[in-house]
């Protein structure tokens, strides 16, 4: 019987050998950088679904939808606090600013209910002596606990953002608004139209601030290298509403666990405004924004483990 030798091409081994280590080295850094994606795409999804949204449908939190609904809000609430003074007589005929214009705005409105003093101003054709008899009367109102005159934009704001904190930032939206109208616990406060409108511009502004705290973690999450090119995940088409404020309430940690076959690898990101006054929560953020993105890093890591796989059994280094 003839012996069996067997010859080991050393060259092949090693060669092997080190398929298997590049191997492995890539599957490690792919899980990080799979990680890393992941995490900007989710800080993503957490903007889709984080108020202000499509008021309609829910979600798409990063359209122009969103952002108009978020205005809208803004003004409606702010028009909660505060109301146009040639809405009442008394505001109106005790203005600063061109009373008389104010007096027939109020004239031209809905005639006042009851058949008192103001019915009577209000029916008189007589545009003049309406006036001066509504000035006569009315010339002692100078703004009391249940009527006052608001003149500047700082206590426009003052007021606001005290309802605000009372109501968990959604005045009409949380009850802040009474039966009349008016914002409930106070009286009417009443202001210049102009003067109302700048301070909603102004305000309104400030649509997609709290958004903006996403955009801060995703630029702290290091680039992942996809197929051996550094890629920015999560940013495509951000709409300047949001981009225009820089904040400093995002944040990104990156936690490495070592391990004998591989390490573990975990980032946590926060927007630490995101569930202001709970905000986030009523609109159930946190719920959508797992249902949408579950799964989807295991479909993706498996994705790329399968097109490295080819490109190791074609003799070519993975990336």
């Amino acid at each position: 019987m003839a012996d069996i030798y067997v010859t080991i091409d050393r060259k092949l081994q090693q060669e092997l050998a080190k398929k298997f280590a590049e191997f492995k080295t890539w599957t490690q850094q792919a899980v990080a950088d799979c990680v890393k994606e992941e995490s900007a795409l989710t800080a993503r999804e957490a903007m889709v679904y984080s108020p202000p949204l499509n008021g309609e449908s829910g979600g798409k939190g990063d359209k122009p939808v969103a952002r108009r609904w978020g205005e809208f809000a803004v003004a409606a609430d702010v028009k909660v606090v505060v109301t146009e003074d040639s809405k009442s007589l008394a505001a109106a005929v005790n203005a600063k600013r061109n009373p008389f214009d104010k007096f027939l705005k109020w004239k031209m409105g809905k005639p006042p209910k009851g058949t008192g003093f103001l019915d009577k101003v209000w029916r008189d054709n007589n545009v003049q002596r309406a006036y001066a008899r509504a000035r006569n009367v009315l010339r002692k109102w100078n703004g009391t606990r249940n009527h006052q005159l608001l003149d500047n934009v700082s206590a426009i704001k003052l007021l606001h953002d005290n309802a605000r904190r009372l109501y968990k930032g959604r005045i009409r939206k949380n009850g802040g608004k009474d039966i009349e109208g008016k914002l409930k616990g106070y009286g009417w406060r009443f202001a210049d139209a102009k003067l109302i409108k700048d301070y909603i511009k102004q305000r309104q502004q400030k649509v997609g601030w709290m958004k903006a705290g996403w955009v801060t973690a995703i630029k702290k999450i290091p680039l992942p290298v996809i197929n051996g090119i550094p890629k920015q995940f999560g940013l495509r088409k951000m709409p300047v509403w949001i981009t225009r404020h820089q904040v400093g309430h995002g944040g990104v940690s990156i936690n490495i666990i070592p391990g004998a076959a591989a390490n573990t690898y975990a980032i946590t990101i926060r927007n630490d405004l995101a569930n202001i006054f709970g905000v986030g929560y009523l609109a159930g953020t946190r719920r959508y924004v797992i249902g949408v993105r579950y799964g989807k890093m295991t479909r993706r890591m498996n994705h790329l483990l399968r097109a490295a796989i080819d490109k190791a059994n074609a003799g070519q280094k993975p990336t």
